[in-house]
């Protein structure tokens, strides 16, 4: 079964994309090295939609296939870095266009890259990028990994209307899936730009709720400034109760969810953490809160 959640190109492209696990070399980018840096460029864009990670499976997914050229690969690096400083990042990663370091580092399509979706792949089709697969008319695609078969097809994800079934929802920076089974690669997802997501008690489409409304997920809030609790809440600074929800907190604060359950100021950087949504930055190293690289580089 496939149950996954992405966001952003973590959605769309870079679940789906491997990236190396070479030993380096001198003057270049080991594998493991790669994937620490490539995956910190995307903490801003897990924090931006409210999603907590220390980005585990990100690292270890990004193990599973070498580059041809680990100088070529430091260099592909680095220029997605220097864009991650864009404040429009998250929203347009996968619109830019593949250096021609990733290119000569991972010719086979891994490594990174955008260019949005303009294949001509079917569903089902083994794929590298999410730029391969066809998207359907009102709907979407990208290549996810179903982790049954350990490789990466074309999914195509239609949006369906208010009430008909879903298996998922496409917020504005990432899609989320939930009880897709390994093998079915077109899914009927809800669209939040149509206003709606998908009520998995009752595995349909609904429209989402305003301030006081009802939900069931975080998704059911029409509102950034929302979380949901059987009803859609304004959420509360460092201080208040998160004992209703983990996601009750601000962005100034974090969830104390196994102790106090209360929301906790966020610690600037050099102050001690133990992970990242304990840092302004969101950026916990070495039990020491710092500059998050995927802002400011390595």
């Amino acid at each position: 079964m496939r149950g996954l959640v992405r966001f952003g190109l973590i959605g769309a492209l870079l679940v789906s994309l491997p990236v190396a696990c070479s030993s380096g070399g001198s003057g270049g980018v080991s594998g493991e090295e790669f994937a620490a840096r490539y995956c910190a460029l995307f903490q801003p864009c897990c924090a931006e939609v409210g999603i907590v990670t220390d980005q585990t499976a990100c690292k270890t997914l990004f193990g599973y296939s070498a580059s041809n050229n680990a100088a070529a690969a430091e260099d592909c690096l680095k220029q997605y870095e220097e864009a991650a400083k864009s404040p429009d990042w998250c929203q347009t990663f996968s619109t830019l266009p593949r250096p021609a370091s990733c290119e000569q580092a991972y010719p086979q399509g891994n490594g990174g890259g955008g260019g949005g979706n303009t294949g001509t792949k079917p569903p089902g089709a083994e794929c590298n990028t999410s730029a391969e697969c066809a998207v359907p008319k009102g709907g979407d695609a990208n290549c996810s990994y179903d982790f049954d078969l350990s490789q990466d097809f074309c999914t195509q994800y239609h949006f369906a209307a208010e009430g008909e079934e879903c298996f998922g929802t496409k917020a504005e920076n990432y899609t989320e899936t939930s009880n897709v089974m390994s093998g079915v690669y077109e899914v009927p997802i809800c669209n939040t730009g149509d206003g709606l997501y998908c009520d998995y008690t009752t595995s349909k489409c609904a429209k989402q709720s305003g301030l006081g409304g009802d939900c069931s997920s975080s998704l059911g809030c029409n509102a950034d400034d929302l979380y949901c609790s059987t009803t859609c809440k304004t959420k509360v600074p460092p201080g208040q109760s998160c004992a209703d929800s983990s996601s009750a907190c601000d962005d100034a604060g974090y969830c104390d969810s196994f102790g106090t359950d209360t929301c906790i100021a966020r610690r600037p950087n050099g102050e001690a953490c133990d992970s990242n949504e304990q840092c302004e930055s969101l950026y916990c190293d070495y039990d020491v809160c710092d500059t998050n690289p995927g802002l400011g580089g390595l």
